[in-house]
């Protein structure tokens, strides 16, 4: 019989995400591990036949706890705390396959966790994948975790940062195309996430981060003869933020300067557009890179890959991602970890 681990540990909720994806099974595989329930008590914001059917990936047996608030949890080894919306006919699930059915079952997942946390009933919340395809097919509009969250919460300005060991990435854009995202790269919009991130990490116990900004252009636009945003939007943005006493360093070129944060010359990069920076952070350490949300009234984590649809029920998921995700919103909530931790 597993040891009981002491209650003071907070309660974490974990969206199941899309039940045709990896989320469940990757889930069912943390939950495995001891070092979770060290640091936590981890309650699942999903549906349990999908969680039941996950259980058949695991190569040991474990045993479903329904519970109804999170005050119930009871945070063992051998034992998923489940809150179950009772939400999805597994009958009507495809496994690998979009559909309308997960996707508003996943956005309710994700709303009712973020309701637990902005109540306070559980600490932080991590996010299993969603399929923004199958969730627009629900008729959502919004196009990932971060946007629903930004309306359920009422965030205005906010931001993606991926996470993997020292290298600590934001980004100006994300779910735009790349012709779009060229078109956002503003003065003013570079100087909003300049100050989001400084406040951020300053909130996460960095006295005086340290920032650098990568330039939109190759070569950070000789000059503007290969571009004119780093002249004319970036270069005024982060003079104008450290006008403000934000240490903010560049423009910088984008194929060299995440070499230097992993170095430990900066504490974060600024990314002007989505593979900009997840390319590194994905090429440094795939499996354990984790996405976590700047500016809301909540900590959120997640894993940093999608719903997987072609590997899903095959029981090969990875689930250090989702490992990583729970350990970085643990030390987020209790202060016992400056992001990305510098092991």
């Amino acid at each position: 019989m597993p040891l009981r681990a002491p209650q003071h540990r907070p309660v974490i909720a974990i969206t199941m995400g899309d039940a045709a994806g990896i989320g469940p099974e990757i889930i069912v595989k943390a939950l495995l591990s001891q070092h979770i329930f060290d640091i936590c008590r981890p309650l699942i914001v999903g549906e349990s036949a999908t969680i039941q059917e996950a259980t058949k990936l695991a190569d040991k047996p474990l045993r479903l706890h329904p519970v109804e608030a999170a005050d119930e949890v009871e945070g063992q080894l051998g034992a998923i705390d489940l809150l179950d919306l009772k939400n999805l006919d597994w009958g009507d699930v495809t496994v690998g396959q979009v559909s309308a059915v997960c996707g508003k079952a996943a956005v309710e997942y994700l709303e009712r966790a973020a309701g637990m946390a902005l109540k306070g009933e559980v600490k932080a919340m991590v996010t299993a994948p969603l399929s923004k395809e199958a969730t627009r097919k629900a008729g959502h509009g919004e196009l990932g975790h971060l946007e629903v969250l930004a309306r359920l919460t009422g965030a205005t300005e906010y931001a993606t940062m991926l996470v993997a060991g020292p290298l600590r990435v934001v980004h100006l854009t994300t779910h735009h195309s790349l012709r779009q995202a060229c078109e956002l790269v503003t003065r003013e919009r570079v100087l909003a996430k300049l100050r989001l991130t400084h406040q951020s990490f300053q909130g996460w116990g960095f006295g005086h981060p340290r920032i650098a900004v990568a330039a939109l252009n190759p070569h950070a636009g000789e000059g503007s003869i290969l571009g004119s945003e780093e002249t004319e939007e970036i270069g005024p943005a982060i003079d104008a933020a450290r006008g403000l006493d934000i240490d903010a360093r560049g423009p910088f070129p984008a194929d060299s300067v995440f070499n230097r944060a992993i170095d430990g010359e900066f504490d974060a990069v600024l990314a002007m557009y989505h593979d900009q920076g997840h390319i590194p952070v994905k090429v440094y350490d795939f499996h354990r890179s984790v996405s976590v949300a700047l500016g809301l009234p909540l900590v959120r984590t997640s894993v940093d890959h999608g719903t997987a649809f072609d590997i899903a029920g095959k029981g090969i998921a990875n689930p250090q991602s989702l490992e990583e995700a729970i350990r970085v919103a643990v030390g987020l909530v209790s202060s016992t970890l400056r992001p990305a931790a510098q092991e």
